[in-house]
């Protein structure tokens, strides 16, 4: 098989249901924001995972999605052993990935149209023009035989086609997290190394992220939590490390974090034992969504718990939580057999899915939900992918 072009089973595709027509003017029928799966009914317990290819070979570590502002094509970008391959949703019926940069990857993030991972033996942190690596990849099909483009050196590569790039200094990269300030607008990347941390923030004129700070410290390891916290008081996000017990009255968690504003005694942490933490992100300004093994914990930015009108204070699973898509009026916890989503405010359930046949883990929830499945008697067998469907905040 071509590593280039991965083709799945065409008898078992499942492919997007076909669109209902009515005797409309043109001029009524809204224009779709991108040409791949069409939307789904906008209703609490409709969720439902969409298959979009059947027998991948890839060993995927991450998944996002881009939208070719040309064609607006929707696309899904995978981060894998293999390579970053994609999947144009819009072709579902063609049922193959194209590979796009041939070096093993970890994590992917689209900032406007550069494509943000780490990849390589090293572990460096790239940044690739999409429009670019699309067209790159269209010319290697063009061709009778594929040029091994992982076997040359960077160096070497012919310019015009160098539509990816090595952030300098990030080799050895572990981690990496992207967050917005409500406060400034302003987009910033973190790294983390096994002794160090570097800050990035996006410059809009540049369509790009610049390296600003540098801070030598050393991590945790394992390092389980990998977050950034934005501040009022501040103008860059603390960087969240890990999650121990609350110290003070009232307090349920205390945040252990490297302040880059500080001139001097970065890392604040606690001497109580770190807890379990699966997730932590922040909903709002002084709101902390923490999720541990069977529950999530709203709490503010000093660990006390927060309840309002809009959320409770706490939400309870009966299964143990592998990982979590936070939505605007709810949450969705998903486990080794499936997802249950609960809404914040009522704590109650407002969607799920169980199948004791299959594995489920989440691939990637960066504007759409992605995940893979394999048979639970046999977890070692090629994945079948997904997407979420049908909960309010699809498309």
């Amino acid at each position: 098989m071509n590593p280039s072009h991965l083709n799945g089973e065409k008898d078992k595709q499942a492919t997007a249901p076909p669109a209902v027509s009515a005797h409309r003017e043109k001029r009524d029928i809204p224009k779709p924001i991108s040409n791949g799966l069409p939307p789904t009914p906008k209703v609490h317990m409709g969720a439902c995972f969409s298959k979009v290819f059947n027998g991948c070979p890839l060993k995927i570590h991450c998944a996002t999605s881009w939208i070719n502002p040309d064609t607006r094509d929707q696309y899904l970008i995978f981060g894998a052993e293999e390579g970053i391959y994609t999947l144009n949703l819009n072709e579902l019926h063609e049922t193959s990935m194209e590979q796009l940069f041939p070096r093993r990857c970890t994590w992917l993030y689209v900032m406007n149209n550069c494509l943000l991972s780490i990849s390589g033996k090293a572990s460096q942190l790239y940044s690739h023009n999409l429009a670019g690596l699309f067209e790159y990849a269209r010319q290697m099909q063009k061709l009778p035989v594929a040029i091994p483009t992982h076997k040359l050196p960077d160096k070497i590569i012919p310019r015009k086609f160098a539509v990816s790039n090595k952030i300098p200094d990030t080799k050895g990269c572990q981690k990496c997290c992207v967050v917005r300030s409500p406060y400034t607008g302003h987009k910033y990347l973190c790294g983390a190394f096994q002794s160090s941390v570097v800050l990035l923030e996006w410059v809009e004129p540049m369509q790009k992220f610049m390296l600003i700070k540098n801070i030598d410290f050393p991590l945790p390891c394992p390092l389980e939590v990998f977050e950034m916290l934005v501040v009022p008081e501040h103008q860059y996000p603390l960087i969240c490390m890990s999650v121990s017990k609350g110290t003070e009255a009232h307090q349920v968690v205390r945040f252990d974090t490297v302040n880059p504003n500080a001139t001097c005694s970065w890392f604040t942490e606690s001497d109580a034992p770190q807890t379990c933490v699966i997730h932590v992100t922040q909903l709002e300004k002084d709101t902390i969504l923490v999720c541990l093994d069977r529950c999530i914990k709203i709490v503010n930015l000093q660990g006390r718990l927060k309840s309002s009108k809009k959320l409770s204070a706490e939400l309870t699973f009966n299964f143990q939580i592998e990982s979590i898509v936070c939505l605007q009026d709810s949450v969705l916890a998903f486990w080794r057999h499936g997802m249950q989503g609960r809404s914040f405010k009522s704590n109650e359930i407002t969607q799920e899915i169980s199948d004791n046949t299959r594995i489920f883990r989440l691939l990637g929830s960066d504007r759409v939900v992605v995940l893979e499945s394999r048979p639970t008697d046999n977890p070692t067998a090629q994945s079948n992918l997904y997407i979420l469907a049908g909960h309010e905040n699809s498309y």
